[in-house]
């Protein structure tokens, strides 16, 4: 756990978590959907701006439901919180995108690129769901389980995507 979670409390820090996870599942989905024609260029776009519109979106439905909770409008730091937490959904998509950019840069053929991108993305998946089972006191079989069925969610992102191209 490093420092800057260590100090956030913890319905905070389960957002922010669940985001991050959700966020890969969501890069996997646009990854496993986009069409070949697009270029890795577009493809990459198309990961950022959809992640954004699902945060633009969550976080809209978390400030309404506050709002509904406390009833009451959100104080600023109460609405720049809302808004904070949901961010780890588009950070997750840097390395696949990174990753995206990069094979364009090199010339990369847009089906080989997205296919490395998945990938990627399962791996990602797999030290996310390792990393929460750790902090969530899993060891043994449990933990490996907890990073096996995370990388599975990737996993069928790949057999997706083969399923409809």
């Amino acid at each position: 756990m490093s420092a800057s979670t260590s100090t956030v409390e913890p319905a905070r820090l389960h957002r922010r978590r669940a985001s991050h996870l959700y966020g890969l599942i969501i890069s996997g989905s646009v990854l496993a959907a986009a069409p070949v024609e697009f270029g890795l260029g577009r493809v990459a776009a198309a990961v950022v701006l959809t992640l954004t519109v699902y945060w633009v979106a969550e976080s809209y439905a978390h400030w309404i439901a506050a709002r509904t909770v406390h009833g009451r409008d959100l104080t600023r730091d109460e609405r720049r919180t809302v808004l904070a937490d949901g961010l780890p959904l588009v950070a997750s998509c840097l390395v696949p995108v990174g990753v995206l950019v990069v094979e364009a840069l090199l010339g990369m053929q847009t089906a080989t690129g997205v296919d490395i991108a998945l990938a990627v993305n399962v791996v990602l998946l797999v030290g996310v769901g390792w990393r929460m089972g750790l902090a969530g006191g899993l060891r043994g079989v449990r933990l490996l389980m907890s990073a096996v069925v995370t990388g599975m969610l990737g996993a069928v992102m790949i057999a997706l995507k083969h399923g409809l191209h």
